[in-house]
């Protein structure tokens, strides 16, 4: 009789230990969903809701196949090489290969101390919001404030297919460049994401000239530059690097030790804190 009580009782508390396991379980899924759904009604608004969100995944992703596809097609040696060559795994970070170093840091303005322990190479588009976004609250600006003999900044053209200004906003960009050298270059992308407005009202293309005038841009060299393929060639150039990095959004930070090749990338508007700690930890 006692045996059977015993066993009865060990039914009962096995069938309680269940339901208790049961119950947690599907309250932390629960929990676990409502944070997920929370996180994507988020991204949703950021992107003027879910319609608009997912046309523009399906679009980014169709326009990197394509490019893709097409590299593949034109360049099959860069292929090649970014396969065999490309990176080395670490335990938390990966190790660019020597000649992709060379690669982005070749005809690039460095800003600030050249021989900084850490680089930071901004991948941005010139009317992606989130890049507007970004730009505003000068991140990379405070951090080489604070960090001026520690970082330095290099500043890379990505302009994305599905907005149809960057490409042509780069190209001027570069224009300023080729004309009036680095300084003026980067003031000049300055001027185009400060005066960049939220919602549709993006920078009116009839300002490119009077923007470049503006920094004391010779008009009729301005306007010849924009004519001729050496500034189109320049900015695909950069845009064709994202392939060497697996770079597919904007904005990018790409945080290199410049002395172990470590690095990270970051692939999202962030803020200064956040990039304070990645540099310290990246610079150990």
């Amino acid at each position: 009789m006692e045996a059977k009580r015993n066993s009865i009782l060990m039914i009962v508390l096995i069938l309680c230990t269940i339901t208790i396991i049961w119950t947690n379980y599907t309250f932390s899924k629960q929990v676990v969903i409502n944070i997920n759904k929370a996180i994507i009604e988020r991204e949703y608004k950021k992107i003027w809701w879910k319609e608009n969100y997912m046309i523009l995944q399906e679009i980014q992703k169709r326009e990197i196949l394509w490019y893709i596809d097409k590299i593949k097609e034109e360049q099959p040696e860069l292929i090649k090489n970014i396969l065999e060559n490309k990176i080395e795994s670490t335990n938390d970070y990966k190790v660019l290969n020597k000649n992709i170093i060379n690669d982005l840091k070749k005809d690039a303005f460095i800003k600030w101390n050249s021989w900084a322990l850490v680089t930071i190479i901004e991948f941005s588009d010139l009317e992606c919001p989130f890049c507007i976004k970004s730009h505003k609250e000068w991140v990379n600006e405070k951090v080489l404030e604070n960090y001026s003999d520690k970082v330095n900044l290099i500043f890379k053209n990505f302009p994305l297919p599905a907005h149809k200004n960057a490409q042509i906003e780069a190209e001027a960009s570069k224009c300023v460049q080729n004309i009036a050298w680095w300084e003026k270059y980067l003031e000049y992308i300055d001027s185009i994401f400060s005066n960049t407005k939220w919602g549709w009202e993006w920078f009116k293309m009839k300002e490119l000239n009077p923007l470049a005038e503006k920094l004391w841009i010779n008009n009729k060299e301005f306007k010849t530059c924009l004519t001729n393929w050496d500034s189109k060639d320049q900015v695909e150039r950069e845009f064709k690097q994202w392939a060497m990095l697996w770079i597919n959004s904007v904005p990018s930070n790409l945080i290199l030790n410049n002395k172990t090749w470590k690095y990270i990338i970051v692939s999202k508007v962030i803020d200064y804190k956040n990039m304070e700690k990645l540099i310290e930890e990246i610079s150990r």
